[in-house]
């Protein structure tokens, strides 16, 4: 039976979670041709399994309510991303747009804070693309100014290669000055790399691995349940007709 693509979309979304690689990466591609899809989520690499799979159903549920009939969507939340795609994703490193979040306070010292700040994304940024094909994540701290640490964190989906995770990071904390100048913390997101730094901790130290989801039959989908948002979450959501950008909308809750 040949499907048509909004019932790949749904086959998609109802298999996506039961996909973890036992590291919080999920991806799934079903259907020929131009009905394909394809799908990728990754779960920010510090959080428990409880955590992961609450932000990729909500993630799923908010995508197909802003997203129900284009080509092309992804969201953003502080723990997880999720994207899914009519062309190739995994090992993609096109980027559309730079999505970012800054802290409202500033840095008291602005030169000494990025003098520290600097070396300490650098250094995760190595970590992070050094990490292998099941998980590409790193977390740190550093002394910044007035007896303050700074904490960083930056991640890669990990079916990207060391040297694409280590460019893309790069780019992206190069970014820094643009987006980010003076500001005592912030985030920038791509579907492929993301990081995080500030001032207060707001990673978990001790990492653990997601366990891979109990397998579900795909032949039986039934509607996605609406859940609770995850408390105090930024989230971002984009929705593509073809090449052009149709709905973005980006709330703090």
């Amino acid at each position: 039976m040949v499907r048509t693509k909004k019932e790949n979309l749904d086959t998609i979304l109802f298999a996506l979670p039961t996909t973890n690689n036992g590291f919080g990466f999920y991806n799934f591609t079903v259907g020929e041709g131009e009905d394909t899809v394809h799908s990728v989520a990754l779960c920010r690499g510090d959080i428990n399994q409880d955590t992961c799979q609450t932000c990729l159903s909500d993630s799923i549920y908010k995508l197909r309510q802003l997203c129900p009939t284009q080509k092309e969507a992804m969201g953003y939340y502080d723990y997880c991303l999720l994207k899914y795609s009519d062309t190739k994703i995994l090992g993609s490193t096109q980027i559309r747009f730079y999505v970012y979040l800054a802290d409202p306070k500033n840095a008291i010292d602005i030169d000494r804070f990025n003098g520290a700040l600097g070396p300490l994304m650098k250094k995760l940024r190595g970590d992070a693309a050094a990490g292998g094909p099941l998980k590409k994540f790193a977390i740190g701290s550093t002394s910044g100014t007035d007896f303050s640490t700074i904490y960083g964190l930056v991640q890669c989906t990990p079916d990207l290669s060391e040297q694409q995770c280590s460019d893309c990071l790069e780019d992206i904390i190069n970014r820094i000055p643009l987006y980010l100048y003076g500001k005592a913390g912030g985030t920038l997101l791509l579907p492929m790399c993301n990081f995080r730094y500030g001032t207060s901790r707001f990673f978990n130290q001790t990492l653990q691995a997601i366990s891979p989801s109990p397998t579900q039959s795909l032949e039986r989908s039934s509607p996605i349940p609406q859940p609770s948002p995850p408390p105090g979450m930024a989230s971002s959501f984009s929705c593509f007709i073809k090449n052009k950008e149709v709905d973005k909308r980006l709330t703090k809750k």
